[in-house]
């Protein structure tokens, strides 16, 4: 009898499925396994499969094996299966694999719902002031400590004893970022608030990432935010506690208009960083995956009179391999507290 590891996987996989349509299956399968001994040792047996999915779609998709199956004597059969694989296609990534998110090649047309997280029109150009708490922590504590300080978590105490963070923020005018086919300006930061048209603003990501990491960060010059070049979800920074530079970049954003019931916002968050940990991986680069859901309310402070705004901030951190992220299933879950008071 033929081992199984010299079989090629590509031809059971194509027998096996039309097993349900052709008679003649157990026939095809018994010749294949007589003529084992033609086939090339470099055909993938059942025993040196690819070991990653990504690097399984590249041999499949650059096989250049055709196989057809068909029984001429059954009238009833149903059509011929045909699998085809042309060498002459490159192999393409695979933005949802197995549940998975590609944060290496996302499709920004289909990924982002908008230029950006959109806060009330009536916030333009103001100042305010967070206080923002941790409130619960499950999972894996470590992998929420690194996501929280590279989102630009303060000092680490605030995160290990849930120590309320004060930091102040400004809100700006939100950039006109896109273009259609006719040249005409896509504004998506115009919705409609008690039958008016009114214009969303957004949060000075830069400022906010300046204010909060404070005298951990390496310098006040070091941040760089892509807002100018129409990516105002791109952002880097160093910081004196952690290693290297770090890089933010949205790569899925969906968001809540603000309307009377609130508004908020949920982002998926790819976060590159150097490995560390000692010589052998100090100089490589990692990925990290965290999904941060906010929703907010608007009110006043009933002592001061002063507008405020209550929120609640959930983030969830992802196993990362090989540039996907496991998104089916977070490594860990922190919520917190968020109140902003305006200046």
């Amino acid at each position: 009898m033929i081992p199984k590891s010299s079989i090629p996987f590509t031809l059971i996989v194509s027998i096996l499925m039309t097993t349900s349509h052709n008679s003649r299956s157990s026939s095809l399968l018994c010749h294949a396994l007589s003529t084992q001994s033609t086939r090339p040792s470099s055909s993938p047996t059942l025993n040196n499969l690819p070991s990653t999915r990504r690097s399984f779609i590249h041999k499949v998709a650059t096989s250049s094996a055709i196989l057809l199956l068909y029984n001429n004597d059954d009238a009833n059969a149903a059509p011929p299966l045909t699998l085809l694989y042309s060498s002459s296609s490159p192999p393409q990534r695979i933005e949802e694999l197995g549940g998975g998110f590609d944060l290496l090649s996302p499709s920004s047309s289909t990924s982002l719902s908008s230029s950006d997280v959109f806060y009330p029109s009536s916030m333009t150009n103001t100042q305010w002031k967070v206080q923002r708490v941790i409130t619960s922590l499950e999972g894996d504590l470590g992998q929420a400590a690194i996501a929280w300080k590279c989102l630009g978590g303060g000092e680490e105490r605030a995160f290990t004893s849930k120590l309320t963070e004060v930091y102040n923020v400004r809100f700006i005018d939100a950039p006109v970022v896109g273009k259609n086919t006719n040249d005409d300006v896509v504004d998506d930061a115009r919705y409609e608030y008690e039958g008016k048209v009114v214009r969303g603003c957004i949060l000075d990501r830069k400022l906010e990432i300046r204010n909060r990491v404070g005298q951990l960060l390496l310098s006040d010059d070091d941040i760089s935010w892509a807002v100018d070049n129409g990516e105002p979800g791109l952002i880097s920074y160093t910081r004196k506690d952690f290693p290297g530079r770090i890089e933010l970049k949205t790569v899925q954003r969906k968001i809540e208009l603000p309307s009377k019931g609130g508004f908020g916002s949920d982002e998926l968050i790819r976060i590159e960083s150097l490995a560390g940990g000692g010589a052998l991986f100090a100089t490589s680069n990692i990925y990290r995956c965290a999904r941060v859901k906010r929703r907010f309310r608007r009110g006043f402070d009933e002592s001061t009179g002063k507008r405020i705004i209550d929120g609640i901030e959930i983030m969830s951190t992802y196993r990362v391999l090989d540039g996907v992220a496991g998104v089916e299933m977070p490594t860990s879950t922190s919520k917190s507290r968020i109140r902003m008071t305006e200046l």
